[in-house]
């Protein structure tokens, strides 16, 4: 399932599929249009049905044919402004998000498809036709697919001016990367970290002789293979991880050396890219927040309005991350014994990749220190586990360490400190508080 999510996921990433589907659906209306129109046509005249003789349908089509390869100049050339400002305002890593954005590529591929289905009516028109070999239905058609290019060109400029508005390219990151959360955690713990033992056996070191980005691990296949050849296995890396060819990556626990075949099964089980993918990697989207966010805060740019946006769309996303659980750390077979020590992002880890390099951006930026503050008093409300209350705190502490040190006026570091307080008696006195003195009682 997971390779499977990674193939989709580097598929939407990709701006061609959409349009060859429009391209696709163009050459089949004209064939059956071509083929059989003169099936449907009406018997008398109808206004907004054409009627004319082949030499005017081929002039028309020729004028249509001129004109959508003008407005399709047109939007490919918006197009490759907007991903130029994109790259250099928000980050090349978001290119991404435009290209795979559904309505662009529909706009797009209305407009390719529209192109081929003109040249493929025009030339079947010969002069020779007559007025009652024309092809009427599908030269009307070709009319009323280039009146819906007309509008679908309104509703790409007002896309387009959408999409360069920060906030809106936040929004539209934060929802692909909660739909992800939603995908790749487990909405019930079957985490059986308690139980991380030393694996029993001699430890085997394995590489994966492939430089890359770790995109998808199939634990599935893994354990499979463990059971299989009565082995151990520790997974030390994880999906976002860049590896060099050689390396320490998987420890194999065995009585015996493990052999070549096994070794290259266990390779299989991983999918090396030379991106990262969202398949499997919680971190990623963060990843992609926090790069709005710092690029907001560069000095040239200086836009704390932006990333105060990012901070509020993270701590939606760890309200998301709270309510479900981390990824399995230990994997078991159907006999209980641990046959798979994964390493998996934890809550503090997310955290700390989601605020640590916000926090270090905005650090002169007094209102941004306060809503981080603020956002985790926010989640403290949320949280479910211990773990997830003392991730938490140590956020907190690194606020106050940074206002702290920081050369801020003391009303400035006053009013942070006040945020850091508020926030530290939320996570002391939150609702979970009556839910475990409850439990306590009972």
């Amino acid at each position: 399932m997971d390779r499977i999510r990674n193939f989709l996921a580097l598929l939407r990433g990709q701006l061609w599929p959409v349009p060859v589907l429009f391209a696709l659906g163009a050459v089949g209306l004209a064939y059956v249009l071509l083929s059989y129109g003169h099936q449907f046509s009406p018997n008398g005249r109808i206004w907004w049905v054409y009627s004319g003789n082949a030499g005017t349908a081929r002039d028309l089509l020729g004028s249509l044919l001129s004109g959508l390869m003008t407005m399709t100049s047109l939007v490919v050339s918006v197009t490759f402004v907007i991903l130029t400002l994109a790259a250099n305002q928000l980050g090349p890593r978001l290119i991404s998000i435009f290209m795979g954005d559904r309505q662009l590529q529909s706009v797009l591929g209305l407009f390719i498809g529209t192109i081929l289905y003109v040249i493929l009516v025009l030339r079947t028109l010969d002069e020779t036709l007559g007025s009652d070999g024309v092809p009427h239905l599908a030269v009307t058609a070709a009319s009323l697919l280039t009146i819906l290019c007309l509008l679908a060109l309104l509703f790409y400029i007002h896309k387009i001016a959408r999409s360069i508005i920060a906030d809106n390219v936040v929004e539209a990151v934060s929802q692909e990367f909660r739909g992800t959360l939603h995908d790749i955690l487990p909405d019930q713990d079957n985490d059986a970290s308690a139980s991380k033992q030393p694996l029993q056996g001699l430890r085997w070191p394995l590489g994966m002789e492939k430089a890359g980005y770790v995109q998808v691990v199939d634990y599935d296949d893994l354990l499979s293979i463990a059971c299989e050849a009565d082995v151990r296995i520790a997974v030390k890396v994880r999906a976002g991880h860049y590896l060099l060819r050689e390396g320490e990556h998987v420890d194999i626990y065995s009585t015996a050396p493990p052999d070549e075949e096994l070794r290259v099964r266990i390779r299989r089980a991983f999918t090396i890219g030379t991106e990262r993918t969202s398949a499997q990697d919680p971190e990623h989207g963060i990843r992609q927040l926090v790069e709005i966010a710092t690029r907001a805060l560069s000095p040239g740019t200086n836009d704390p309005f932006t990333a105060i946006a990012v901070i509020e769309r993270l701590g939606a996303a760890f309200e998301e991350i709270f309510a479900r659980h981390v990824q399995p750390h230990v994997i078991k077979d159907s006999d209980g014994e641990t046959r798979i020590i994964a390493d998996r992002s934890d809550v503090a880890g997310l955290l700390a990749a989601a605020f640590h390099p916000i926090r270090q951006a905005g650090r002169t930026h007094p209102a941004i220190l306060i809503r981080i503050a603020e956002i985790v008093g926010d989640l403290a409300a949320t949280t479910t586990a211990a773990s997830q209350r003392e991730a938490l705190s140590g956020q907190l502490t690194r606020l106050a360490e940074t206002a702290l040190l920081e050369n801020t006026t003391r009303h400035d570091r006053q009013d942070i400190m006040a945020s850091i307080k508020q926030a530290e008696n939320a996570l002391l006195n939150g609702p979970w508080r009556d839910q475990s003195e409850e439990a306590h009682r009972h």
